[in-house]
């Protein structure tokens, strides 16, 4: 039995008391308004992650078209050579060797191969660069170092990847020096570097097909339907692909190395007019 003498003293234990805990009732209305905060603020935070991804994406970009800009400036006007299937670091912005899906291809992962290539030194040898944050899906040997590629109307400069780039587009331009931009391509409005999306990532050449509405190689869709582009005058940014064609989900093993299209569709449209221009 308790005796309490002060009536203050009695009540204010008795409250000390009740205040120990949460009636189950408290702790449910707690709980619940926790996950509606949380409801609220994760897809904020994903939304803020994407964006952050987006920048460094136009950033890494942006270091690509420097690189290429200065090798421009040390060899008198000669565009960076583009890099198709077959060529050789000594003669290519990378490594223009087989990469793919599978664990046998050692230029998804090779580091070396990337630190020995034309474009390296005016990187200072940086590999995070060549890798949007936003391609996060690895080969089965591994995160893949690039996801950039040079399309393919640019760095012509040695016979053979010309007479590719001939072949695959004719009667379009097929650049060799940086002068040779002019209307309706000037430099503001030249593509060189995007994302390529890695269910056609082979080379470092991304193909174009200029007079057919297709797209013989994939551009990327890394950013919500948008993709990093890098132009010959030196900015980049984010484009968004307006129709379905291009919004393609990268999942591991998926390959589709050509989309056609309508020759009106306004994708195909903005990047045709962004990559080369009719000669004949």
């Amino acid at each position: 039995m308790m005796i309490c003498l002060p009536s203050t003293l009695c009540s204010g234990q008795m409250r000390w008391r009740r205040a120990r805990g949460f009636t189950l009732i408290e702790l449910l209305v707690v709980i619940a308004i926790i996950a509606i905060l949380a409801a609220m603020l994760l897809p904020a935070l994903a939304r803020a992650k994407m964006k952050a991804q987006a920048i460094q994406c136009v950033s890494n970009l942006k270091q690509l078209q420097l690189g290429w800009h200065l090798y421009t400036g040390d060899f008198n006007d000669i565009m960076l050579p583009n890099a198709p299937l077959g060529s050789t670091t000594d003669k290519s912005w990378c490594y223009g060797q087989a990469e793919g899906w599978g664990a046998n291809f050692d230029a998804n992962t090779n580091v070396a191969l990337y630190q020995a290539s034309i474009l390296a030194p005016f990187l200072g040898n940086q590999l995070g660069v060549y890798k949007c944050p936003s391609d996060k899906i690895p080969s089965a040997n591994g995160p893949r170092i690039r996801t950039y590629s040079m399309q393919s109307q640019m760095g012509n400069i040695f016979d053979s990847v010309y007479q590719i780039t001939r072949a695959y587009n004719p009667n379009y331009a097929a650049f060799r020096k940086v002068n040779e931009l002019r209307d309706p391509l000037p430099p503001t409005y030249a593509a060189v570097f995007l994302e390529e999306n890695m269910c056609s990532m082979n080379d470092g050449y991304l193909q174009v097909n200029n007079g057919t509405p297709v797209f013989p190689d994939v551009p990327g869709s890394y950013h919500i339907w948008a993709t990093g582009v890098s132009f010959a005058d030196g900015h980049a940014e984010l484009h968004k692909w307006l129709t379905p064609v291009l919004k393609i989900p990268v999942s591991f093993g998926y390959n589709n190395a050509s989309i056609g299209t309508g020759i009106n569709n306004a994708d195909w449209v903005w990047f045709s007019q962004h990559t080369s221009y009719k000669t004949q």
